[in-house]
């Protein structure tokens, strides 16, 4: 009797630790999927924040670049802002250039109708104008009237790639890095600036957004000085003529 219990008790027992083990395995497949389901949503979690985090740090930067750049143009403009003569401005203008972006080598050209440039400003940090001369007037007449209407500077990690063909030996080139930018105003060119220095010192952070800016009060003082001149020769008195 007792075998035939055993017996019976085995069949019985065999059948229910197959569903238990089916059920078991359903149960262990479920919190697998539901793992590999969480973990997915985690890492879509995570590609969002990091998304989120790279957007804005992006924002940040620009909000950064257009302070850096209004807060320059603000200094440039406060300084012109009463000048109605064509060299102080300059003058001026170069000075600050140095100031800000030192150490550096600054070159401003004024252009006529023609397109043509002409060096109307130079400030040295470490190259002589003598020195620099060669490397001047070929920007002058490769680079210059090539730059793109609006004030948005261009930079150059290898001042070399600025120009096609380099004065004999490079110039005052080699080894540096450069920023170019027009000068203009509501769509009219007046001129160019070149920023050179040295690869050693990086140019600052927002460097070409300041430059820009720059450019555009430069642009935009000459415009004035010009409307200025127009007008007041356009009124000039003219000679007496008839009899007394």
């Amino acid at each position: 009797m007792p075998a035939r219990r055993t017996a019976a008790v085995s069949r019985t027992a065999a059948p229910n630790l197959s569903a238990r083990c089916e059920k078991l395995e359903s149960l262990l497949r479920s919190v697998l999927a539901s793992r590999a389901k969480a973990r997915a949503e985690l890492d879509r979690t995570r590609s969002r924040l990091r998304t989120a985090g790279d957007d804005f740090v992006v924002a940040f930067e620009a909000i950064d670049a257009r302070t850096d750049a209004a807060v320059a143009a603000a200094e440039m403009r406060g300084l012109l802002g009463h000048d109605l003569d064509v060299d102080t401005l300059l003058t001026v203008a170069t000075e600050q250039l140095l100031a800000r972006f030192r150490p550096s080598n600054v070159c401003i050209w004024l252009c006529n109708s023609r397109g043509d440039h002409g060096l109307a400003s130079y400030g040295t940090n470490d190259i002589p104008r003598p020195r620099a001369e060669s490397t001047i007037g070929v920007v002058g007449r490769e680079v210059c009237p090539s730059l793109p209407i609006e004030p948005v500077a261009q930079v150059f990690e290898r001042a070399l790639d600025m120009v096609a063909v380099p004065p004999p030996g490079g110039g005052v080139l080699p080894g540096r890095r450069a920023m170019t930018v027009a000068i203009s105003h509501r769509g009219e060119r007046f001129g160019a600036i070149l920023l050179l220095q040295d690869e050693s010192a990086p140019f600052q952070a927002n460097g070409a957004e300041c430059l820009g800016a720059i450019a555009g009060v430069l642009g935009e003082q000459i415009e004035r000085i010009t409307r200025i001149v127009v007008q007041r020769s356009s009124h000039w008195p003219g000679g007496c003529s008839g009899s007394d």
